[in-house]
């Protein structure tokens, strides 16, 4: 499906790193990796990154993603986050980017039909408008970001390219600051990584929930060993 330039201009918007989402404050377990010496390297960072993509909370963020199209995976998502710091993450991500999200959702271009309530917002508004993502009910990232995608009549093979591409280039801007990796060894890792994007997106399109699983096990460690890293930048 071809996208039109309304939807390709608020893709841009919700999946770029300026996005006000606070992605920047979370490294998704990589500090722990980099910190125990495990990635050093420009090879190892795609080597790690890639294999979230392919059988990793990549992967599975991928799958729950293209499953907003056929309705609201969040419960089984929250159970997927295996550790604290992963559950507070995709948690206070999937937060601020519904309230994010909202200011296109009240907009004057918005689709026909589409309301800012698909994203768990009390009719009424107001201060605390927004349920989903708070305390009471907690929404994931990558469903917080797929259903409000559906709901724009974003084509959905291209919001999942530009998901993944968003969650790479998160963990390259880590790697980047804590290898350290310079900015053109950053570039060659997402260059470099741009075919596996493309195919775990399609991968992720034709899979369903029965596809979730994860066996990147030194990466869902590093997430829980993070929790008492000292000292230490990100919050995951």
């Amino acid at each position: 499906m071809v996208i039109d330039n309304a939807s390709l201009l608020l893709l841009l918007n919700w999946m770029s790193p300026t996005f006000p989402i606070g992605s920047f404050a979370y490294s998704h377990g990589l500090e722990q990796a980099i910190a125990d010496g495990r990635v050093a390297t420009q090879n190892e960072v795609k080597e790690w990154i890639g294999d979230l993509l392919q059988s990793g909370s990549g992967w599975n963020d991928a799958v729950l993603f293209a499953q907003c199209w056929h309705g609201n995976p969040n419960e089984l998502a929250l159970a997927f986050a295996g550790s604290a710091e992963r559950y507070a993450e995709t948690t206070q991500l999937g937060r601020n980017f519904n309230i994010a999200a909202r200011v296109w959702m009240e907009g004057p271009h918005r689709p026909s039909g589409c309301s800012p309530n698909v994203l768990g917002e009390h009719p009424e508004g107001g201060r605390g408008a927004f349920r989903a993502g708070g305390d009471d009910n907690p929404m994931t990232y990558p469903v917080a970001a797929g259903l409000a995608c559906k709901h724009m009549t974003i084509p959905q093979d291209q919001a999942l390219a530009a998901f993944l591409q968003g969650f790479s280039a998160a963990l390259v801007s880590v790697a980047v600051r804590l290898v350290p990796l310079g900015q053109t060894a950053g570039l060659r890792v997402l260059r470099d990584l741009a075919v596996l994007i493309s195919a775990t997106a399609a991968r992720a399109l034709a899979s369903s929930l029965d596809d979730l699983g994860s066996c990147c096990i030194a990466s869902d460690i590093a997430a829980m060993k993070h929790e008492t890293l000292e000292p230490r930048i990100f919050r995951t």
